[in-house]
């Protein structure tokens, strides 16, 4: 389990970490502007309520997305990615999107708008996606 390696601070409050997923990015490299962009090209409908993005299709769970860019984000991408194949990379990524995940449970048995959200996110930052649940990290897509 993930909190016995290490501790994410999670900057979308009393959410379990177990209910969100990451995906770390270079500093400048993406911002919210282009995440409802790319939501939006992924066909979700997406509201901003002034720090937060809210992203859901029809019959599916809503999606918080939070940007975080505080300085335990470099520290926590650096831990994560330790002795993994994405260590150096990560290490470059000081910021990140958080996504809050209501209900798991739900998503990972309609399991397409939770991917599609993650892709959308990935997309827009060409970020790193961390998978706290099993603790798995996904590149970004390299459509070279």
């Amino acid at each position: 389990m993930l909190t016995r390696r290490f501790a994410i601070c999670n900057t979308l409050g009393a959410q379990s970490l177990n209910s969100t997923c990451l995906v770390f990015f270079r500093d400048g490299s993406s911002s919210l502007l282009r995440a409802e962009e790319e939501l939006r090209r992924y066909k979700f409908d997406v509201r901003f309520d002034g720090t937060s993005l809210f992203a859901s299709r029809f019959q599916s769970q809503e999606f918080q997305i939070t940007l975080a860019q505080l300085p335990h984000v470099l520290i926590e991408a650096r831990k994560i990615a330790q002795g993994t194949e994405y260590a150096q990379a990560l290490g470059e990524c000081g910021s990140r999107f958080e996504i809050s995940i209501p209900d798991l449970d739900a998503a990972l048995n309609e399991i397409n708008s939770l991917i599609e959200v993650q892709g959308a996110l990935q997309d827009a930052s060409s970020g790193y996606l961390f998978l706290p649940w099993n603790e798995q990290i996904i590149k970004p897509w390299d459509a070279s």
